[in-house]
């Protein structure tokens, strides 16, 4: 048996085509045969598009939910309101991905105007607790009853996880993703997503218990990317940006010209700078959001959304997924089969 191991990235579809070549080959004598060697490890970007897939499945489509006015449907249709149709039917990842870090961003909004008032009647609004200049003691010690008291909504506490694995994956925090993998390989449970579920289980028992953790962060601050990430980016500039035209649009021209799509890219790149051409870029800026934001602020602050009003009724009760999932995983229930479709991705998903 060779000394070397090859590292595959991908997605479920490439972990099943690899575990067929597995079994296709167990026959073998020599472990080298067995192609024991090649070892599968999950993507990120992967994990990631499925952690958001969870949140959509969990919070947006779901009918029972579309007329409860503190729902994030209808939050979706403050923050988007020309896609509220393709976010229940079939979103792309960015649109989930914006969505979840806005309603939150919203959401901790009005917590803090809460607990502000509740330490001050005079910071009934966030600017004038702001101009108070509170010291860094009170603003951590608010942070820390934020955390403990409204992340117990539940959505709260859901999103707040996917904001958690996005900031560790930016930072290159790979420990701290590792300890992101439980809690959503119960989630993936409970939304059926047992393959999923499974081959997470598979990989979290292996990085603990079988193989040297050895991974490295970029050296760039926020700018970690997974492995999945940058063949998904080298995919885009190589079959839709320099694929070619007419013609060349050919597989064959394609695969021939594949080893040159960085020099291709470092060209399009000198001459846009030199030319000044910045707005031609696929980067671009982000959306100003700020009146948006406190607009849904102020509709989460007028529902009562973190104050318990009497009279006031949930039309829809949300389930623990992390707790159905871990009933489901010491049961060993399968709720329902699992849809293999995910999320559609598209340039904007590869910016650096």
């Amino acid at each position: 048996m060779s000394e070397h191991i090859m590292l595959i990235y991908g997605d479920l579809l490439t972990k099943e085509q690899l575990d067929t070549v597995h079994n296709s080959w167990c026959i073998e004598l020599t472990p080298k045969n067995h192609f024991q060697y090649v070892i599968f490890l999950p993507g990120l970007f992967h994990y990631k598009m499925a952690c958001a897939d969870a949140i959509w499945r969990t919070y947006i489509q779901p009918k029972e939910g579309h007329d409860d006015e503190n729902s994030l449907y209808q939050h979706t249709a403050v923050l988007q309101p020309e896609e509220t149709g393709k976010m229940v039917s079939k979103p792309g990842f960015q649109q989930v991905h914006d969505i979840i870090h806005h309603d939150i961003w919203a959401s901790i909004m009005d917590c803090w105007q809460i607990e502000a008032e509740n330490e001050n009647q005079e910071w009934n609004t966030l600017e004038n607790f702001a101009a108070s200049e509170p010291t860094w003691d009170d603003v951590v010690a608010m942070s820390r009853t934020i955390v403990w008291k409204y992340p117990s909504t539940i959505r709260n506490k859901d999103k707040l996880m996917y904001i958690d694995i996005c900031q560790a994956m930016n930072t290159g925090d790979i420990r701290r993703v590792e300890a992101s993998f439980l809690l959503w390989i119960y989630m993936f449970k409970a939304m059926g997503k047992h393959k999923y579920a499974s081959q997470m289980t598979r990989f979290l028992l292996n990085l603990q218990f079988n193989w040297l953790n050895k991974l490295s962060p970029s050296r760039h601050v926020l700018a970690f990317r997974a492995v999945d990430w940058v063949v998904k980016r080298n995919n885009l500039y190589t079959k839709v940006i320099y694929r070619g035209g007419g013609p060349n649009g050919t597989i064959e021209h394609i695969i021939k010209e594949s080893p040159l799509i960085k020099v291709y890219h470092n060209c399009h790149v000198i001459i846009k700078n030199g030319f000044h051409l910045q707005h031609q870029m696929i980067r671009h800026a982000q959306p100003d959001m700020t009146n948006t934001i406190h607009k849904l602020s102020m509709r989460i602050k007028e529902n009562y959304t973190h104050i318990k009003k009497d009279g006031l009724k949930a039309l829809w009760l949300i389930p623990d997924q992390i707790n159905e999932g871990m009933v489901l995983m010491q049961e060993q229930k399968i709720v329902s089969e699992e849809e293999m479709t995910g999320f559609n991705v598209d340039g904007d998903d590869f910016i650096d």
